[in-house]
């Protein structure tokens, strides 16, 4: 259990007892409880061989010391707690410290102590009051101590102040003192300055015994406005990379991998656990959340077996704790709008661009000058329409957040309760008329209650129960199929609505015929309601009675979650206008016949999970220089799905020994034996090991007896090797059994025909494979941690080196001779992927001004070894040897031009065209004219075909490269934070994931929509090859669309992530509201992005072409008070 000590002295202090005490000696602390200072000392004498001599009464009039149950270095408690104190300490004998009051020295040269004095309020990260906070002038020495509410009150005697604030487990501060006469200061946790502080699988750590690459970020760095916590990720965290691929509420989840992607056919998304139990993380609060916490090597991730493969996250809940009940509140306005909607021309350019494709192909015009005209004119849009879909039938949206904490506790019980609302709605327009929300709209309801009982002096019982409840509401037809009508709908088509309200339609209502506007407005609705429920029980026992540093724990947890889904839909009568009669009204013709809402069509379903844990758990240290730290345990878990008849289980046996010789030599070796029902008996278990060393060379005695100490404070290195694995294999369940399918017939015998009789009976079908197994992922990590100008900047390095093997294929190399019906599975596959990630801190005060700065790095790049695939006629056609997530592509040279050509003029002026002699043929279909697109023959056959497309141009489709870079600014009260993230080393192939490349005409066939960017084109007029688009065409001329370098595109992006500026209440207006802190923001979120492709969000990558639903850039307004 993480260790805190609310030390609430009350004193004035001069001097700073640097060591009194032994570095080594540590002081035990048996449970929850408060003590006078005369108690305390008695404390100390009692666990060491110091004894402590005073006058009688010197402490009489300070306030007790609240202790929590701990252990802590005994210097640290008492420099922590009486440093820069007005007292003498004298060590006689070696054990025994004088301690005397001593005389006030201090110069001061400021005579208006009223003009003089300051005021403010400590808290920790997450905004509560720390009492008992030390808060010294530097220089005269002058001090006092927070009371319980964290406020202070300190006159100062300096020219120019400088306060220094401290407290037992954080970071000491330091700030500059200008004009500003009140303060409102945080304090960060020091990792260093307690045991146990360092969230690690199954458990904490001491951070100094640490030699996993771990990266931890707080809960207040994710808070977004948002509802999936995974789109909050990007950039953030070293060693993340995530990709959000759609704007939708409800269905805008990110992908997320730790590391890159080491696996072509098994889940590549790493194990997530909120508070231990394997949860999404999209179902918790940002608010509720304390750390969020990667593990990414071995050495951290091997204690989780068959499931560790892809790394870990681990999020880990707020707690209560033993002070006065804290109440928080943060409410958030917002409203968003797309980042980037794709573009498309309007009614006269597309009828320009439609005539142009068919000159292209020899055909006539479509559309006559005049009729073109009329389109421009807009002086009857219902006969002749220039429609801009998207601008039409969609808007912003808003959002909206409620949030209400209470945290506190005492000694026998502590408790944290959240609640919080998140309301967010759609893009799409309104129907104001019906009586059912057309558009998108999302409500989620979150509740959660952690409560730690003391039962007693040596129990701790632990309750959380958390709720999840997640309403969404949708378009009958479904947002997805409406956004991608409204971008494919031609504009000259038909009128959104007829002018005298009557829904516009086409005779044949299919594809890109459909009028986006009854879809939306009149094809009725869906709903979803999904809920989840959420418990966990632990019981935590002091075993100190059996040896001191021996503990056990259980814990208990079962979760529910279910999803009902209802859908009405219904379609209106749709007219199409032939013209107008005598008296001007339109002349009407019905389409399409009304259809009326039907009876609803439902569904569900659910799923149950039972998760137990137990372990048995020892700490302990020997003779000043020796921590020892050891885990047994033991867990298994159950899913069971409402349509599966067999749940899914898993058994797992964890160990870990942890040993820190002296604070410089850390040593860990730990284990997991993981079982799986998926495989065969007899592979249903395996052993994964790890380990890892660390040097902490600052504590080297020659390290801080040399000058460089002065300037680099904190080295550590570290390494770590070990073994995980991956039971999420990606292929059928009880692979290892064979399957049987009916068949059509067995041939026995000539019929009386001539003909083959047959029977019927079973066919083998899945050939069974009783050897396959999990994925194995071996992994090395070399890691360096730095702190710099007394922890000013913090620099974290680390190098992975991991390889994946025994990965879930067919086999390709399998003759048909073989007889068998399907390839065989084997585990065979692999590959391997190396990288780097890194972060660093620097923060420094400038008067008034306080800095920090913040940037992280994430590079992986992976390698498919072995994909057992038949040896290709030519290299670049290889799979073996590329990486995950490359495209195939056709490597385009140039634009054919005339003279490629042999030109033949009939006498009627028409041109045919040959292409001349030793130019390679094309047989991807068509005829080849100037403006189609020129291949390179790689074999040189004279023949462009499937020996043409290479894999090794592309980069992967996900990013090898994240990127994060944050700047903080404060300047009394007023505060600007800033944060770009970005990607790199990642491209896309323009036309979506079915394989073609991007056409004009947004499906490839006559009457959709033609993209603004086919401006930008070769033709008669404009035969350069400097254009975007080759020459148009009204079909899918698949010579030109196949995917090729001519649509690859760079798809690196920098974001401009967040932008917040606020303000912090001044004390005065705290005071009159009685409040502790309060603050006002205003918050951009995705703001503006650099990119290469331009015409979408680079972000939705090649989904449908831009066709998906876009991301949101939101502007959000936010209040957040304490009390």
């Amino acid at each position: 259990m993480r260790t805190f000590i609310f030390l609430t002295f009350c004193s004035v202090f001069s001097l700073t007892p640097n060591a009194v005490l032994s570095q080594n000696f540590k002081i035990f602390i048996d449970s929850d409880k408060t003590i006078t200072i005369d108690e305390l000392f008695k404390l100390i004498s009692d666990q060491t061989d110091y004894k402590f001599i005073y006058q009688d009464g010197l402490f009489k009039d300070y306030p007790k010391a609240h202790l929590k149950k701990g252990t802590i270095k005994a210097n640290d408690l008492l420099k922590n707690s009486i440093a820069n104190s007005k007292l003498n300490f004298e060590i006689i004998n070696g054990n025994t410290i004088v301690i005397k009051e001593q005389e006030d020295t201090s110069d001061s040269s400021l005579k208006n102590q009223q003009e003089n004095e300051i005021t403010g309020v400590i808290l920790d990260s997450e905004g509560i009051p720390i009492p008992g906070a030390n808060v010294v002038e530097v220089g005269s020495g002058v001090g006092v101590m927070t009371d319980f509410d964290g406020k202070f009150t300190l006159t100062l005697q300096t020219k120019k102040p400088k306060i220094k604030v401290s407290f037992v487990g954080y970071t000491t501060l330091e700030v500059n003192i200008g004009s500003k006469r009140h303060y409102e200061l945080i304090l960060e946790t020091n990792t260093e300055a307690l045991d146990d502080v360092v969230v690690v699988g199954f458990g904490k750590q001491k951070e100094a015994s640490l030699v996993s690459a771990v990266s931890t970020v707080k809960g207040e760095q994710l808070r977004m406005p948002n509802r999936s916590l995974s789109n909050n990720l990007a950039g953030q965290i070293p060693g993340l990379i995530a990709i959000q691929r759609s704007g939708e509420p409800g269905y805008d989840n990110s992908e997320f991998w730790i590391r890159g992607i080491s696996s072509f056919a098994g889940g590549t998304g790493p194990l997530v656990l909120v508070d231990g139990i394997p949860r999404s993380l999209n179902d918790i609060d940002p608010d509720e959340i304390q750390t969020f916490t990667l593990l990414k090597d071995a050495a951290a991730t091997a204690v989780y077996g068959a499931e560790g493969a892809n790394g870990v996250i681990l999020i880990t809940s707020k707690r209560g704790v033993n002070q006065k009940t804290v109440i928080s509140y943060r409410g958030e306005y917002g409203v968003s709008e797309p980042t980037r909607l794709p573009e498309f021309v309007g009614a006269g350019d597309f009828m320009r661009l439609y005539n142009e494709a068919l000159f292209n192909e020899g055909s006539a015009p479509m559309y006559s000058d005049e009729l073109i005209a009329r389109h421009e004119s807009g002086q009857d849009p219902d006969l002749y329409p220039d429609v801009n879909w998207l601008n039409l039938l969609s808007d912003y949206s808003t959002s909206t957040r409620h949030t209400l904490n209470f945290r506190g506790g005492g000694e026998k019980a502590k408790f944290f309760i959240s609640g919080s609302y998140f309301n967010q709605g759609g893009i799409f327009q309104q129907n104001s008329l019906a009586d059912y929300n057309n558009n998108i709209g999302l409500n989620r309801y979150n509740l959660r209650s952690n409560v730690d009982f003391d039962v007693s002096p040596t129990t701790l019982l632990s309750v959380d129960l958390s709720g999840q409840y997640l309403e969404t509401n949708y378009p009958g037809v479904g947002s997805t199929t409406i956004f991608q009508r409204m971008t494919i709908a031609p504009p000259n088509l038909f009128p959104m609505v007829f002018s005298d309200g009557t829904n516009a339609g086409h005779p044949v209502p299919s594809g890109n015929r459909v009028n986006p506007y009854n879809l939306l407005m009149e094809s009725g609705y869906s709903k979803e309601w999904r809920s989840s429920t959420q418990s966990k029980v632990a019981l935590v026992q002091d075993l100190d009675v059996i040896t001191q540093g021996l503990s056990a724990k259980g814990v208990v947890s079962y979760d529910s979650y279910s999803l009902y889904t209802t859908s009405r839909t219904k379609t209106p009568a749709q007219y199409v206008a032939s013209g107008r009669d005598l008296n001007g009204n339109l002349v009407l013709n019905q389409v399409v016949n009304e259809v009326p809402f039907g009876e609803p069509a439902e569904g569900n379903s659910g799923e149950k999970r039972i998760y137990l844990e137990a372990s048995v758990n020892y700490n302990r240290s020997f003779n000043e220089k020796h921590d020892v730290g050891g885990m047994l345990l033991y867990y298994q878990k159950e899913t069971q799905l409402h349509n599966q008849a067999l749940a899914f289980r898993k058994q797992a046996y964890v160990g870990r020994g942890t040993y820190l010789y002296d604070n410089r030599y850390s040593l860990e070796v730990n284990f997991g034996i993981t079982g799986s029902e998926t495989f065969a008996d007899g592979n249903r278990f395996g052993l994964f090991p790890a380990m890892g060393v660390a040097w902490l060379v600052d504590n080297e005695a020659f390290w801080k007896d040399s000058g460089i100490s002065k300037v680099i404070n904190g080295l550590k290195l570290r390494y770590s090797i070990g073994r995980t694995g991956n039971d999420d294999t990606g292929g059928e369940r009880f692979l290892y059994r064979s399957s049987f399918n009916n068949a059509g017939g067995y041939p026995i015998g000539i019929g009386s025909n001539g003909g083959l009789n047959s029977i019927g009976g079973l066919v083998e079908g899945r050939f069974s494979a009783p050897g396959l197994t999990w994925e194995i992922e071996d992994k090395r990590n070399y890691g360096l941690d730095i702190d710099l100008f007394s922890n000013r900047i913090n620099l974290q390095l680390n190098y992975f080196d991991n390889t994946r093997s025994s990965i879930l294929l067919q086999r390709r190399t399998v003759s048909e001779a073989a007889g068998l019906r399907q390839a065989p599975w084997q585990n065979f596959g692999e590959v391997s992927n190396k990288g780097f990630d890194g972060s660093l801190m620097a923060r420094e005060n400038f008067g008034d001004f306080t800095v920090s700065l913040r940037g992280n790095l994430t590079y992986a790049k992976n390698k498919i070894l072995e994909y057992d695939e038949v040896p290709q006629l030519y290299d670049w056609m290889n799979v073996t040897g590329t990486s995950l997530r490359t495209a195939n592509l056709y490597v385009a040279e140039r634009l054919y031009d005339r003279e490629d050509f042999d030109i033949n003029v009939a006498p009627d002026g028409t041109e045919t065209f040959e292409l001349k002699e030793g130019y390679a043929v094309s047989s991807l279909g068509g005829n080849i004219r100037p403006g189609d697109i020129k291949y390179v023959d790689l074999n040189g056959d004279g023949e462009i075909n499937q020996f043409d497309q290479s894999r090794q141009i592309a980069k992967p489709s996900v990013p090898e490269l994240i990127y994060g870079v944050g700047l903080n600014v404060d300047y009394k009260g007023f505060y600007a934070n800033i944060f770009f993230q970005g990607a790199g080393s990642v491209s896309t192939v323009l036309g979506g994931s079915n394989g073609q490349g991007f056409h004009p005409f947004t499906w490839g066939v006559q009457e959709t929509s033609i993209r603004k960017a086919a401006l930008n084109r070769w033709s008669q007029d404009n035969p350069s090859q400097d254009v975007m688009f080759p020459r148009l065409r009204t079909s899918n001329f698949f010579h030109n669309t196949v995917a090729s370098t001519w649509w690859l595109r760079d798809a690196s992006f920098l974001r401009l992530k967040n932008v917040e500026i606020g303000y912090n209440f001044s004390k005065n207006l705290l005071d009159k509201l009685s409040l502790t802190s309060g603050r006002f923001y205003v918050m951009g979120n995705n703001l503006h992005v650099w990119d290469k492709i331009k015409m979408w969000d680079p972000e939705i990558g090649n989904e449908n072409a831009g066709m998906n639903y876009p991301l949101s850039r939101n502007v959000t307004f936010g209040l957040e008070l304490k009390l």
